[in-house]
């Protein structure tokens, strides 16, 4: 996946342009194996993602991406006009290799499924990557042993974020639906402390989310 991170003066500007830049996109590489996917925030950023299938696919992209885009502009220069006015500082991009290993997918899922996303970006002490993975796997097999079934998507950054980066994404149906499930997963958590907080404590020790945001994923 990559990953494009900005402010925008107008979130109503980017939401009426973006299905348009999307089209476009896809359309120019068909062929690419990938999809995207934009999202505003609780913290004011857009998230705009691109997910590839296999290294070809993103090499492809990566290798027609600036020819691409000056080709958007010259093609359509209103919206690339205002979308370049509208940007409010710095792009951060970075890329990030999702780890299947330790993630956990309902049957069918599908990303369109699911407006909403919690994020959280993980920095884990460098010496403590394995321990880290190892200790998600025993969470995650431990809500499985409680009949906890949720969506819930790792991936670890190789570039723009330092190497010990993780994100960890839970989609949802909405905000609310996020809510209500997440509480009731933690009623039942509740009732097994024993078992969760030396794992919760491990984890933490190892570990700081350096932060925290709520997506909604933008309308196409």
């Amino acid at each position: 996946m990559t990953l494009q991170e900005y402010r925008v003066h107008d979130e109503s500007i980017f939401e009426k342009n973006y299905p348009t830049v999307r089209s476009y996109w896809l359309k120019a590489d068909a062929g690419v194996e990938y999809n995207r996917a934009a999202h505003t925030s609780e913290s004011g950023r857009i998230y705009g993602m691109t997910f590839f299938k296999g290294s070809d696919a993103f090499g492809k992209f990566i290798a027609t991406r600036v020819k691409t885009s000056d080709a958007f502009t010259k093609d359509n220069p209103a919206i690339s006009k205002e979308n370049s006015q509208n940007v409010n500082g710095a792009f951060t991009r970075s890329i990030w290799m999702r780890m299947d290993s330790l993630s956990n997918y309902e049957p069918g899922y599908k990303m369109e499924n699911y407006d909403f996303r919690k994020i959280q970006l993980i920095s884990v002490n460098p010496d403590k990557i394995n321990e880290f993975k190892a200790t998600v796997l025993k969470l995650a097999a431990l809500d499985a042993s409680h009949g906890i079934k949720y969506n819930f998507i790792v991936f670890r950054c190789t570039d723009g974020y330092p190497s010990n980066t993780f994100i960890l994404a839970l989609p949802d149906k909405s905000l609310m639906d996020y809510y209500k499930n997440r509480e009731a997963r933690k009623s039942i958590r509740d009732k097994d402390k024993a078992s969760y907080d030396p794992l919760n404590k491990a984890m933490s020790d190892m570990s700081l989310i350096i932060r925290i945001d709520h997506l909604t994923r933008v309308k196409i």
